[in-house]
């Protein structure tokens, strides 16, 4: 007796056989196993197909020659059910090249019927192929559906998402998404073909600054950020690109990149108009202060320094009248100080020490800074003058005026360094305090004008400002790109102003 089956203790059969006898017997051999076998016979193409179509069959077994039909022809019925389906010949008279045409049809096995040792294993192997089979088929199914739907998400994505391989300073693309058509007017077979035509799209400088990071950058690095330029016919048409992508090492050694690149063109240029009209008001705003300094100057001062005549005269004739004369004092000494709050307001308005050029002015501000709120401010400059359009001077003033603002509402303070050096291209202020810092929670709040002003400025410069706060204090840093920064004088020691 052979051994009881464990893998398929029980199957159901479609057995393909005109004898009743040896049907029997395939029976008998397979219920001697062990398995718990429901099987159907049938003889013709027709039942055939019934019996297929009524469902639960795990297995067809077929004798290769019947009066209506052979083997080969059941196999072709059966593969156009199911191209799963484990399918056995038993036979007696199949020879060997019609097993290997069968076999090369889609049959699972073939066996004599004088030889049925190996019908058990053969169905049970069948069976695991089948079953293997409909595995792979499934998961290839669900790959397919997967990919379909990653293919649509990516197509309706406003970038194109790529993965790009980084091995030996070999860069390959081993997925585009269509939005590339979009990003970068090639399709993605043509990125994939040749990796190179994305280099070919972007500014020369920008492609080798994108080249040098996905090949330099090493495991260390967790997510980069990149923007770049691609080319144009000019600068009216000019497009931006962004990349962000992150990193991950495989087994092989090479870097893979996972990221998107989005066109930022329309951001830019929003971007761009926002900074341009932030500059316009900004200058119409000092242009405003300009124009009420003067009328400050012209009416106001002009109408004071009268009544102040005026007053001057009546005490004289009043001066025999020890109570008129008391109250004409009283009056002079206001007018006294409503002129020093219209100077005051004045020279904050339009402070006429940049006349004198930024050098001069950030050291009075230093020496006013110093005397009003009776914290020590040095200054030191790398050249006695410096000259700047007015533009230019008015902003640097205007941030370190912020600056010390900022530090004397906040910081509790008891030094503060100013420091302005120029270059033959480059000037660098840097307002440096002692206090207890700014809070990375006050960075980021809203109303944080102050500090968004002072960096609007530089950004209207072109240049950059760096904020750098701990319990050491605060340094606040103006770097301005000035190429042909006119230099005056000797250079200067630092001073402490008193």
């Amino acid at each position: 007796m052979d051994a009881p089956s464990q893998i398929f203790p029980s199957i159901s059969l479609i057995v393909i056989e005109d004898s009743e006898d040896d049907y029997v017997l395939l029976l008998r051999k397979l219920r001697a196993s062990g398995m718990q076998v429901d099987a159907r016979r049938v003889q013709a193409a027709a039942t055939l197909g019934e019996a297929l179509a009524d469902g639960g069959c795990d297995a067809v077994i077929a004798d290769h020659r019947l009066p209506q039909f052979t083997s080969l022809e059941a196999l072709k019925l059966v593969r156009g059910f199911d191209p799963d389906l484990p399918f056995l010949i038993v036979s007696g008279t199949i020879g060997e090249e019609l097993a290997v045409e069968a076999m090369r049809a889609g049959a699972d096995d073939y066996l004599m019927k004088d030889k049925l040792v190996r019908l058990v294993p053969a169905v049970e192997r069948a069976l695991k192929v089948a079953a293997s089979r409909r595995g792979r088929r499934k998961a290839e199914a669900a790959l397919r559906e997967s990919e379909l739907r990653f293919s649509a998400l990516t197509a309706n994505l406003p970038g194109m998402v790529f993965q790009l391989k980084c091995e030996a300073d070999a860069l390959s693309l081993l997925y585009v998404s269509e939005g590339s058509r979009r990003v970068l007017g090639f399709a993605p077979e043509q990125l994939t073909a040749d990796p190179q035509l994305l280099f070919d799209s972007l500014a020369v400088d920008d492609a080798q600054e994108l080249r040098g990071m996905l090949t330099e950058s090493g495991d260390d690095v967790p997510f980069v950020l990149w923007s770049g330029t691609l080319r144009s016919a000019g600068a009216a048409d000019a497009r931006w690109i962004e990349l962000a992508a992150r990193p991950r090492r495989v087994d092989s050694g090479a870097m893979l990149w996972d990221g998107i690149v989005s066109d930022i063109s329309a951001q830019r240029r929003d971007q761009h108009e926002l900074h341009e009209l932030a500059s316009h008001l900004t200058r119409v705003r000092e242009e405003e202060r300009e124009a009420i300094a003067r009328e400050i100057h012209d009416d106001v001062g002009s109408t004071l320094t009268a009544v102040k005549f005026d007053v001057a005269w009546l005490k004289h004739e009043t001066r025999q009248l020890p109570s008129l004369a008391a109250k004409l004092q009283q009056v002079d000494q206001l007018i006294d100080s409503v002129i020093m709050s219209s100077t005051r307001i004045m020279h904050n308005l339009r402070p006429g020490i940049l006349d004198e050029g930024i050098v001069a002015s950030l050291e009075w501000q230093a020496h006013a800074f110093e005397q009003r709120m009776g914290v020590s401010c040095n200054f030191r400059a790398s050249h006695e003058e410096i000259e700047l359009e007015r533009d230019q001077a008015v902003a640097l003033f205007r941030i370190c005026q912020e600056a010390l603002n900022n530090t004397a509402k906040h910081a509790a303070a008891t030094r503060v360094n100013i420091r302005l050096d120029a270059t033959e291209e480059t000037l660098l202020l840097e307002i440096q305090d002692n206090g207890k810092g700014i809070a990375s929670d006050d960075m980021g709040k809203a109303d944080c004008f102050g500090l968004r002003g002072m960096k609007e400025r530089a950004r209207s410069l072109g240049g950059n400002l760096d904020i750098a706060s701990g319990a050491g204090g605060t340094t606040i840093a103006l770097s301005l790109y000035l190429p042909g920064v006119a230099q005056r004088g000797g250079r200067m020691e630092a001073q402490a102003l008193r």
